[in-house]
């Protein structure tokens, strides 16, 4: 299954190419995520309020009730299905037991936390940290990342570079790490560095971003990168970021690779559509 965001929560059978679930329990769904079984699916709003949702019935099943920690990063399911993990835009990293009142946080001062991801096992964790601009400066301190074994406080490794970091995504394998860097002066490139020791593997050309997001995704096998961009969507090869293939398109905003599967799922303000990677490499999709 995949799940579309838009006013109402879709969750499709990639199969069937079927339509199993259609919610809107409150407004302004912003991120969602399955638990290891696929029945259950976390959903969090712009305000930051986390619910989890029946996949076969649509109920709410739990609600957080946590709008004032306000939106920030994507909410995630633990490895064992029984903890939920989202970070604030107020710096705070929680941890959730999906049953009980149990909770931990960290709180960063200063930061955001921007963006969370795991490997496909959810071995490793990657933290996205944003500095926040301090009174009297110009600019924020450049952003960094932490990498953590499950659970979050076991052996972190930090990473950080001269330059800001945006959508930072852990591939498949937990082997590297793909972000869009970003220069003061507003440059933006595509880079992957190891997560053995933050070198870095590949660089693209400079890139250029529209009012759509900044997504990036990899492929299950962790051989290409798809990027959102200006008016398209971009297909890199991950070993040395060369471009494979372009889709031109009015409003992109998301990619979903399908594990195993040969397909990608590409989400527009319109609509979504699951088509095979293949023919999208070799030119054969449109998207109106």
């Amino acid at each position: 299954m995949f799940a579309c965001v838009g006013q109402r929560v879709n969750v499709f059978d990639v199969s069937s190419r079927q339509r199993v679930l259609s919610a809107r329990p409150f407004p302004h769904p912003s991120h969602v995520d399955f638990s290891p079984d696929s029945k259950k699916l976390a959903v969090k709003f712009t305000n930051g309020r986390i619910v989890i949702l029946d996949v076969a019935t649509g109920d709410v099943l739990r609600d957080y009730k946590n709008q004032k920690d306000g939106e920030g990063s994507e909410v995630l399911f633990s490895p064992d299905g029984q903890e939920l993990v989202d970070g604030s835009w107020k710096g705070d990293l929680t941890v959730r037991k999906l049953l009980g009142d149990g909770a931990t946080r960290e709180q960063f001062s200063g930061e955001m936390i921007d963006r969370v991801s795991h490997d496909s096992r959810k071995r490793f964790w990657l933290i996205e940290h944003r500095k926040i601009v301090q009174p009297g400066e110009n600019w924020p301190d450049y952003d960094y990342l932490v990498l953590h074994r499950w659970p979050l406080a076991r052996r972190p490794t930090s990473f950080s570079f001269e330059h800001y970091i945006e959508s930072a995504t852990l591939s498949p394998d937990g082997s590297r790490i793909c972000f869009i860097g970003r220069r003061r002066d507003g440059a933006r490139w595509v880079q992957i560095v190891g997560t053995s020791d933050g070198e870095v593997v590949a660089r693209s050309a400079e890139i250029k971003i529209g009012g759509t997001g900044m997504e990036l995704a990899w492929s299950s096998d962790s051989r290409l990168v798809g990027s959102v961009q200006d008016r398209q969507f971009v297909f890199y090869r991950a070993s040395d970021l060369e471009v494979v293939g372009e889709l031109p398109c009015q409003y992109p905003c998301s990619i979903c690779f399908i594990p195993r599967e040969g397909l990608v799922v590409l989400g527009t303000w319109n609509s979504s559509v699951l088509v095979s990677i293949a023919d999208v490499l070799m030119g054969k999709v449109k998207i109106e």
